[in-house]
């Protein structure tokens, strides 16, 4: 019962790493956002995606409002950097993101 107890113990602090490196990620992703800066290409490609997520827009329906192809979504999702900018920039003002100020 002492190995289950201690076990479970180890989980659980694991458990506890691991939902603080995910808070401190979050974190940097939304402070990165509240900057205006880019800083890390796939960083911005996962952020553009949670937020497709979090609107509740599926793939498919992203493709029929862009005209941008499901593997080019993909793609720009993984890294930005192989896609055009204006594919970038379809997407998130799609999505209600503004990378311009001018």
């Amino acid at each position: 019962m002492e190995n289950i107890s201690a076990q479970l113990e180890t989980q659980i602090d694991e458990l506890k790493k691991l939902q603080k490196s995910f808070m401190l990620y979050e974190q940097a992703q939304r402070q990165q956002l509240y900057e205006g800066k880019i800083v890390d290409l796939k960083a911005f490609g996962r952020l553009l995606n949670n937020k497709r997520k979090a609107l509740g827009i599926e793939l498919s329906m992203l493709e029929l409002q862009t005209g941008i192809s499901i593997s080019t979504l993909n793609r720009l999702f993984q890294d930005p950097s192989q896609v055009r900018f204006s594919t970038v920039l379809t997407v998130s003002r799609t999505l209600g993101i503004s990378l311009c100020a001018i």
